[in-house]
C-alpha cells in the first residue's frame, strides 16, 4: 500500500506539470498574503487614505430680479428651461476631447440648438479665418488666445497676428505650446466649432465654474445628451432661468435684454466683479443700467470631495440673494396705444402722398412738396425684404415666383455684361455720362469694394503690417478727379492697384494664382472677374436689378400684390387675388387699402415717414410717463441667447427698428429752439416786454446769403408772442442779430452764441437729460448766431433733451433729471430705494418772462393767426406748444417736430412729439393731439386700434 502511496508521489514530483503547478501556488499564497495585509494589516489606514477630502467652492446663481410698469405690470421675468453646459472637465488628452466636443456639437446641432459661446474669428465664404472683433475687444481677445495677462503683454507681432495665423495658432500651437491639437481630419468649419469650446475652456476662470454652451434646448436635446452621457464626458444638463419679455416690440428701447457676459465686459467690469463667462448679464436699456439692482448676490456652496472627484458631503452653503424688482416710471398700456396710435399716424401721412404715377413731386429741388410714386412702394417692398427674392429659385417657389426670377436672371445678365463694358480696361464711363440705373452699379461697385477691405479706404483695413499696402491717399490727383467724375471707375481701380490701394489677396485664388506675378493689367482682369462673379450672389446687387424692373414696368405691380401672398406677407384671401388677376382690383387701390388697414405697416415700407418718437413726461414730478420710439423689435429674440435669423432680418430691416430713436437720434431743433432765444432775449435786456419788430421778411442785416422768413409775405409788426405764435423768422433773426451786439462778425457772433448757449445751458440743453438709458449727446450750436436763434446752426438734440427742456419751460424754471427709475423692492416686499427726479430751480429768470413765453405757446395751439391752431379747434383742452421743422435734405421730406404741455393752466404732462421726414409740422401736432386725447380720455379721442389716420389738411403745412 504504501509502495503505491510513494509511486503516485514520485510520478506527481517527475511530472512537467508539477513546477507550473509549484508556480501557480506561489502567486496564490502572494495573493492571498496581500489581500490579508492590505485588508487586515493595513487596511484601516488605506480606509482612511480614501477619505482625504478636497474642499470645493461652488457658486450659486441667484435669480434676476423682474422689471414691471409704474402700474405693476410685469414686463420682464424668468421662465427656468433647461441648458447643455460644461462643468468638471477632467484632464484628459487632446485628442479625446475634441473628439467628445464633436460629439456634443453634432448631438446639438441634430435637434436645432448652436453653440452660443462667443469668439473672436469666423470663417468668411471663401472658409478663411476673418475676426469678428475689431479695436480694443481684438486685442482683448488676442491676449486670451495667446494666453497673455494683459494687453501690454502682447509682443508686437501677436498683436498684429492676422485672423488665419490666430487660428492655426489655436488649432495646432506652436514649437513652445501645444494648445488644442485639433486635427486636420476635422474640416474648417467642424475645427472652428471645436475651438470655440475649447477656447471657452481655456479662458474660463474659475476653472471649476459651469459653461453654458446652449441653452433654452428642448426635451428631445435633453434625452439625447443623457443616452450619450458615456462619450459626453463633463456635459451636464442644467436648470437655468431665461428672460423673457412682455409686450416687447412696445418697451423693447426701455428694457433691453441679457445675455452671456463676454470678454470685452469682463474686463470692463474688473477681476473682483464677480462675473465670469457662465453669467447672464444686462445688455442694453434698463436690464443693463440697473443690472446692481437686478442681478442679485450668487451664493456659495462648500462641498468635499475624494480624490475621484466623487462628492461627498455639504459643508456650508450660503445661500444667493435674490435680485431686487426693478418699477418704472412709464405706463405700458400707454406705451402700447401711442405705440399704434403713431403706427396709424404714419400710415396716414403716407398715404396723402403716395399718388398713382411717377410723379415725386419736389423731391431733388426742394423739401416743401415731395411726393411718392406708387412704384417707389412697389419697389419699396423689395428693397427692405417685406418681399423675399432670395427664394425666388428655390425648389418649392411658386409658378410666379419662378416666372419672376427668370425675368430676373434676364435682366442681369444683361446689366452684368454693360457694367463689364463700362469697367473694361479701356473704359472711359463716368458716372454722369451713362444711365441712372448704370451710375447706381457703379458706385456700388466702388462701394462694395470698400466694404470687402479689397479697396484700402484707412490704416485699420491693413491687417498685415509686413506688408506694402497703403490707404487711399485723399489728397491725390487721380483719386480726386475720380471723385469729381473726371476719369472713369475703370481707370482709378487700375491706378489704385499700382499705387498698393488694393489688397489683391482678398480676390486671388490661393490654389491656383498661388505665387505668380502678375501685372496691374492682369491683377485688374482678375478684379473684373471677381466684381461680376461676386454681383450673382450679392443680395443688394439683386435688389438693384428688381428695382430696374419695377420702373421700368416690366415686374408689373399686379405682380408685387401676388407675391405677397405667396410668400406669406398677407393672409390667402381669395377674393382679392381673382379681382387682381382679372384686373378688376387695381395694384395702387390693393396697395393702399393694405397700408390703409395696417396690413402693411410704414416700418416695412421704409418710406418717408416710417419712424416717430414721443416722450411724455410728469412735469411735477420729472417721471417720464411713456417713451416711444417707433418702430420697435422684440427683444426676447435677443435675450439668453441670440437668434440669428431675426438678428441678421432686423439689422438689415432699412426702418433700423433697434435705434432708440428718442434718445439716441438727434436732429436740429427748428423753432422748438425759439423760447430759448426768447427769454435771453428777454433777460439780457435786448428786448423789452411790450416791443415789437417789422418783420421785413428778408433779414438784409445779414450781407452774406441773407436768411428769409419762412413766410414770403410779411408778418407786420410782431411781439414775442405774436412771434412764437407765427413762428417768425425775422423777428428770432433780428433777436440773435441783438444779442451778438448789432453784428455779424467772428466777434460779434461768438458774443451771440455764448449767450444763446447761456440760456441753453440754463434750461438743460447743454446736458443729457438725466434718463437713466444710453443717450447721444447733445450739440448746442457754434456758428452763426443769427441763424441759431431760429434753431439752425449746429444745434442737436435728441427727443429726451428737448423734453428736459420743454418741461423746464413748462414748469416756469423748475430743471428735472428725467427719470425711468419709480423704486426698487427686494423679494420681501421692502422698497430698498425710492426714487426721485433731481432738479433744480432757475431763479434768474423773471415770472414776467415766463409768462410772456407761455402765452406765446398757448397762441401757437389756440392763436388766431397760427397757422396750426385749426387742429386745436373745439379740442376740450388747452395746450400750448411750439411747432418745429428741420431741413436736412431736398431727397427727404423735413423733420416734423411739436413740443407742448397741457393742460395749459395747470399742466399735468409735457409731450416731445418727433416725427423724421415727417413733412411738415401739422403732422406732429396732429399726432400729439391724438396723443393727448387719448391720455386725458377726452371725448372722441382716438383708439389704439383701427385704420390710417389722415391729416386733416392736405395743404402743405408751413415750414418754421
Amino acid at each position: 500500500m504504501l509502495d503505491i502511496v510513494w509511486e503516485k508521489i514520485k510520478q506527481v514530483f517527475t511530472s512537467r506539470l508539477f513546477p507550473v503547478t509549484l508556480i501557480f501556488l506561489a502567486l496564490i499564497g502572494i495573493l492571498i498574503s496581500r489581500i490579508y495585509t492590505l485588508q487586515i494589516i493595513q487596511g484601516e489606514s488605506f480606509e482612511k487614505a480614501s477619505q482625504v477630502r478636497t474642499t470645493r467652492e461652488r457658486e450659486i446663481k441667484s435669480t434676476r430680479g423682474n422689471i414691471y410698469d409704474r402700474n405693476g405690470k410685469l414686463l420682464a421675468y424668468n421662465e427656468i428651461s433647461y441648458s447643455v453646459v460644461l462643468e468638471n472637465i477632467t484632464k484628459t488628452s487632446n485628442d479625446d476631447l475634441n473628439k467628445m466636443l464633436f460629439n456634443l456639437i453634432n448631438i446639438l446641432e441634430k435637434y436645432g440648438n448652436s453653440i452660443e459661446n462667443e469668439f473672436g474669428i469666423t470663417l468668411n465664404k471663401d472658409k478663411e479665418p476673418e475676426f469678428t472683433v475689431s479695436g480694443k475687444a481684438r486685442l482683448r481677445f488676442l491676449m486670451n488666445a495667446y494666453g497673455k495677462s494683459s494687453i501690454d503683454k502682447l509682443s508686437e507681432e501677436q498683436k498684429n497676428a492676422t485672423a488665419a495665423q490666430v487660428f492655426d495658432f489655436l488649432r495646432h500651437g506652436d514649437k513652445s505650446v501645444a494648445m488644442f491639437k485639433i486635427s486636420d481630419d476635422y474640416k474648417m468649419e467642424e475645427a472652428l466649432k471645436i475651438m470655440t469650446l475649447r477656447y471657452a475652456i481655456f479662458s474660463n476662470f474659475p476653472p471649476y465654474n459651469q459653461i453654458i454652451i446652449s441653452s433654452k434646448v428642448s426635451p428631445e436635446t435633453v434625452a439625447a445628451i443623457y443616452e450619450n452621457s458615456s462619450i459626453l464626458s463633463g456635459v451636464e444638463i442644467k436648470q437655468q432661468p431665461y428672460r423673457v419679455y412682455n409686450d416687447s416690440i412696445y418697451n423693447a428701447h426701455i428694457i433691453g435684454y441679457t445675455g452671456l457676459v463676454n470678454d470685452t465686459e469682463l474686463q470692463n467690469l474688473g477681476e473682483d466683479s464677480g462675473y465670469n463667462t457662465s453669467d447672464m448679464i444686462g445688455k442694453l436699456g434698463v436690464e443693463k443700467v440697473f443690472e446692481s439692482y437686478l442681478a442679485g448676490k450668487k451664493g456659495i456652496e462648500s462641498v468635499s470631495v475624494n480624490a475621484v472627484n466623487k462628492y461627498l458631503e455639504t459643508l456650508s452653503r450660503t445661500e444667493p440673494i435674490a435680485g431686487g424688482d426693478v418699477y418704472l416710471t412709464t405706463d405700458s398700456d400707454l406705451q402700447k396705444a401711442y405705440y399704434k396710435i403713431i403706427e396709424r399716424a404714419l400710415a396716414g401721412i403716407l398715404l396723402s402722398k403716395i399718388n398713382n404715377s411717377t410723379d415725386a413731386g419736389t423731391r431733388g429741388e426742394s423739401a416743401k412738396n415731395i411726393k411718392i410714386p406708387i412704384y417707389d412702394v412697389y419697389n419699396a417692398l423689395i428693397n427692405n425684404s417685406v418681399i423675399d427674392v432670395t427664394t425666388f429659385n428655390s425648389d418649392d417657389a411658386t409658378g410666379l415666383e419662378k416666372a419672376v426670377y427668370k425675368k430676373y436672371t434676364s435682366k442681369r445678365n444683361s446689366v452684368l455684361d454693360d457694367l463689364k463694358s463700362k469697367l473694361s480696361i479701356n473704359s472711359d464711363a463716368l458716372s454722369s455720362n451713362v444711365s441712372e440705373s448704370m451710375s447706381d452699379y457703379l458706385n456700388y461697385v466702388y462701394k462694395k469694394l470698400k466694404n470687402e477691405g479689397i479697396l484700402l479706404t484707412k490704416q485699420s483695413d491693413i491687417t498685415d503690417s509686413s506688408s506694402l499696402l497703403e490707404p487711399i491717399d485723399q489728397s491725390d490727383e487721380m483719386y480726386n478727379k475720380y471723385v469729381e467724375d473726371k476719369i472713369s471707375l475703370s481707370k482709378f481701380l487700375q491706378y489704385a492697384i499700382s499705387k498698393n490701394w488694393v489688397d489683391t489677396n482678398k480676390f486671388l485664388d490661393k490654389k491656383t494664382d498661388g505665387e505668380a506675378y502678375y501685372s496691374t493689367d492682369e491683377l485688374y482682369g482678375k478684379l473684373l472677374n471677381h466684381i461680376t462673379d461676386s454681383m450673382a450672389d450679392d443680395v443688394l446687387f439683386q435688389k438693384m436689378v428688381y428695382k430696374e424692373l419695377v420702373y421700368s414696368y416690366q415686374l408689373s405691380g399686379k405682380e408685387i400684390c401676388l407675391l405677397l401672398f405667396d410668400q406669406g406677407v398677407l393672409k390667402y384671401n381669395k377674393e382679392d387675388i381673382t379681382k387682381l388677376e382679372s384686373g378688376v382690383l387695381s395694384p395702387y387701390t390693393f396697395i393702399t387699402q393694405k397700408i390703409r388697414n395696417i396690413e402693411i405697416t410704414p416700418a416695412q415700407l421704409a418710406l418717408d415717414p416710417c419712424s416717430a418718437s414721443v416722450v411724455v413726461t410728469d412735469v411735477k414730478t420729472g417721471e417720464v410717463r411713456a417713451l416711444v420710439s417707433y418702430p420697435g423689435y422684440d427683444n426676447n429674440y435677443f435675450a439668453n441667447k441670440v437668434d440669428y435669423n431675426y438678428f441678421t432680418k432686423v439689422n438689415n430691416d432699412l426702418s433700423q427698428p433697434t435705434i432708440s430713436r428718442a434718445t439716441k437720434q438727434r436732429t436740429a431743433p427748428g423753432s422748438t429752439y425759439k423760447m430759448v432765444t426768447s427769454l435771453a432775449a428777454l433777460d439780457e435786456g435786448v428786448l423789452q416786454p411790450g416791443e415789437t419788430v417789422l418783420d421785413k421778411t428778408i433779414f438784409n442785416k445779414v450781407t452774406y446769403h441773407p436768411p428769409k422768413d419762412w413766410s414770403s409775405s410779411s408778418h407786420g409788426k410782431v411781439d414775442i408772442t405774436t412771434a412764437l405764435e407765427v413762428s417768425c423768422n425775422y423777428f428770432f433773426y433780428e433777436m440773435g442779430w441783438r444779442l451778438s451786439n448789432n453784428g455779424n462778425d467772428s466777434e460779434k457772433t461768438s458774443t451771440g452764441l455764448k449767450k444763446l448757449a447761456k440760456y441753453a445751458k440754463l434750461l438743460g440743453l447743454d446736458r443729457k437729460s438725466g434718463i437713466e438709458l444710453e443717450e447721444a449727446d447733445p450739440k448746442t450750436s457754434d456758428m452763426d448766431a443769427v441763424r441759431s436763434a431760429i434753431g439752425q446752426g449746429t444745434n442737436n438734440y435728441t427727443p429726451v433733451q428737448l423734453a428736459r427742456y420743454l418741461t423746464t419751460v413748462a414748469t416756469g424754471g423748475t430743471s428735472y433729471d428725467l427719470t425711468l427709475l419709480k423704486k426698487v423692492v427686494d423679494k420681501d416686499g421692502k422698497v430698498i430705494l425710492d426714487n426721485k427726479a433731481k432738479s433744480t430751480q432757475i431763479n434768474s429768470i423773471s415770472s414776467t418772462y415766463w409768462d410772456l413765453v407761455h402765452e406765446g405757446m398757448y397762441k401757437v395751439a389756440n392763436g388766431s393767426r397760427s397757422s396750426v391752431s385749426y387742429i386745436f379747434k373745439d379740442f376740450p383742452l388747452k395746450v400750448a406748444g411750439k411747432t418745429g421743422t428741420a431741413q436736412e435734405s431736398k431727397l427727404h421730406g423735413n423733420h416734423a417736430l411739436f413740443v407742448s404741455y397741457a393742460p395749459y393752466d395747470k399742466p399735468e404732462i409735457s409731450m416731445v412729439t418727433v416725427i423724421p421726414y415727417g413733412y411738415a409740422s401739422s403732422n406732429a401736432v396732429e399726432l400729439s393731439k391724438y396723443l393727448y386725447g387719448y391720455y386725458f380720455k377726452k371725448p372722441g379721442y382716438k383708439k389704439p386700434e383701427g385704420k390710417a389716420i389722415m391729416p386733416e389738411s392736405e395743404t402743405v403745412s408751413f415750414t418754421d
